[in-house]
């Protein structure tokens, strides 16, 4: 996609790095960036300073983190069911969504095949597409 305003490619780069990272969730970060753009707009147009704005979304961030933090449920790799239906979860926003419950298991069995035994909490999206 060749985007020529400056503006429209904020989000083109944000998306194609969330792919990068994370191989999913592009949409969402989209969403989300363009909600907090949205309240920036609001805040600049109150006459508030870029430099407040700023912080205020960084305090923002910072307790968005320890929401999410404290309400998230650990998951261990041997919760095979867990795992395959987040895995599931993930593939239903996909275009291969009606596939989703056989996919899930192939797709969590062939990550669960590329972990490094002694990093067994850390995969490395780069080992899933050499393998």
């Amino acid at each position: 996609m060749e985007v020529l305003q400056l503006i429209a490619k904020f989000p083109v780069q944000l998306s194609k790095s969330q792919d990068l990272v994370a191989g999913d969730g592009t949409t969402t970060v989209v969403d989300i960036a363009g909600a907090l753009l949205k309240a920036s707009l609001t805040l600049l147009s109150a006459g508030i300073h870029r430099t407040v704005g700023s912080d205020a979304l960084h305090k923002a961030s910072i307790k968005a983190a320890e929401i999410l933090s404290a309400m998230a449920i650990p998951v261990e790799l041997s919760d095979h069911d867990s795992l395959v239906k987040s895995t599931s979860t993930s593939l239903n926003s996909k275009v291969v969504s009606q596939y989703s419950s056989f996919l899930a298991p192939l797709a969590f069995d062939y990550v669960l095949s590329v972990v490094d035994p002694a990093k067994p909490d850390l995969v490395d999206l780069k080992d899933i597409i050499r393998f």
